[in-house]
């Protein structure tokens, strides 16, 4: 039984020099995967705002740093990060609704493993700090914390095409 399956086995065997050609395509492989960037949708018309822009808070939020990242991120109904502590999350300040922001640019990642990726508003608050805000990912973004209510909690968009 060993030898009908080693004769069967044997002519799909590569030799050294196969093998090696093989191999020669991991490092090809590895780096297409590892392939990702960013696109610029500030003045795409992709999303219902174009960068860089002033933005007024409709909706209190909060301020969270992640764990030593340079960049905050924004969040809608901010939250007690007491128990998050162990996820390195905490709450920089709340932000009150009519609190002014600046976003200064608008951005989707990508990678050829993921796709389209997050969609991203970079800004800064009144006191100068850099933050990120995740308005949505692939083709869907939510409503931020600056859209007034009646927009949709969820919405298509076109972006990256």
């Amino acid at each position: 039984m060993a030898n009908r399956v080693a004769r069967w086995v044997e002519p799909w065997r590569l030799s050294a020099c196969g093998r090696r050609a093989g191999l020669a395509w991991l490092p090809l492989l590895a780096a297409l995967a590892g392939c990702e960037g960013r696109h610029d949708l500030a003045s795409s018309g992709c999303l219902p705002l174009r960068a860089p822009a002033r933005v007024v808070l409709l909706q209190e939020s909060g301020l969270y740093q992640v764990r030593d990242a340079p960049t905050l991120v924004l969040s809608p109904h901010p939250r007690d990060t007491a128990n998050d502590r162990f996820h390195g999350l905490q709450r920089v300040r709340t932000l009150p609704p009519g609190t002014p922001l600046e976003i200064t640019r608008l951005e989707q990642a990508w990678g050829l493993d993921v796709g389209k990726g997050r969609i991203s508003a970079f800004g800064t608050s009144p006191q100068g700090e850099p933050f990120e805000y995740g308005w949505g990912g692939g083709t869907q973004i939510g409503r931020a914390p600056w859209e007034p209510a009646s927009v949709a909690p969820l919405r298509a968009v076109r972006c990256g095409d």
